[in-house]
């Protein structure tokens, strides 16, 4: 049982971020991987939104008038005191799926980003990924070095999400550029193309040459009107069966089903032989 524990644990073991310039649907589809995720497994699944300055999760987690996770860790911070205890304290638990635990950005005390530094962000993120099975991390390309370097250099993958445009083909190159400069890790980065934009100004084959990176899978275009309503009201997009289909595909090439199929064996084994499931 112990080797089995092991083995489940060391396959199922994930940090994703997801990375990018702004208004690309990043953070859309952060939250609909998890969504989808923790809607057909057993496993426990972590959000964090790590777009400090501009986070936006909280949105589609319709926690507007919440106290920011991120916010009541910085300001209750001790040296006697431990994040995991903070974090466990102050996971935001979705209602309708209580294995998507979320942790929201500076909603309203931007100012205390200052108190963040190198070691605060990696013991956070260090501390979340021993609390869950897979942690998704939402950070952006452009600003707060810190944040976004600990999860880049703690992630076991990074997809880098971009749209058509060509801004923002060009701005992706020039910020993968600059962590090719601060000697960043680039093999485990893997693009995903959302194709929402109605400005298709590069094809997928352009995108690819441009950026270098190995394709993980192409979101298909929902009609912009769908994709602007469902983003506005804050509803997943999972309804779109060609949205939902991407989304189910990426975690595949994320090599996942191998872990729920495991994952899902190890619970029902331990609720046979010891009477309750592994939390």
């Amino acid at each position: 049982m112990a080797d089995e524990n092991k083995a489940v644990n060391e396959q199922a073991k994930k940090i994703i971020v997801l990375w990018s310039v702004c208004s690309v649907g990043k953070s859309t589809v952060a939250y609909n991987l998890a969504r989808k995720l923790a809607k057909g497994t057993n496993l426990k699944i972590g959000l964090l939104d790590f777009s400090l300055i501009t986070p936006c999760l909280h949105l589609f987690l319709e926690l507007e008038d919440k106290e920011s996770s991120i916010e009541y860790i910085l300001k209750s911070w001790q040296d006697n005191y431990s994040y995991r205890d903070l974090l466990k304290e102050n996971a935001h638990i979705m209602k309708n799926l209580p294995n998507l635990l979320c942790w929201t950005g500076l909603t309203k005390e931007p100012e205390l980003i200052d108190k963040l530094g190198d070691i605060q962000a990696r013991t956070i993120i260090t501390e979340l990924s021993d609390l869950v099975d897979i942690l998704f991390i939402d950070v952006q390309s452009d600003t707060l070095i810190i944040p976004t370097d600990a999860a880049l250099k703690t992630a076991t993958d990074v997809l880098v999400i971009v749209d058509q445009n060509r801004n923002t083909i060009e701005n992706t190159a020039k910020w993968l550029n600059n962590l090719h400069e601060r000697n960043m890790d680039i093999s485990k980065f893997k693009l995903i193309i959302n194709q929402y934009s109605n400005k298709a100004l590069y094809t997928k084959n352009k995108i690819e040459s441009n950026l270098a990176l190995p394709l993980l899978g192409t979101i298909p275009g929902v009609s912009k009107v769908n994709y602007d309503n469902s983003t506005v009201s804050l509803v997943p997009l999972l309804k779109y069966g060609k949205f939902d289909k991407a989304i189910e595909n990426i975690l595949l090439q994320l090599h996942l089903s191998k872990a729920v199929k495991k994952r899902r064996i190890f619970f029902w084994h331990r609720t046979r032989i010891g009477g309750r499931i592994l939390k």
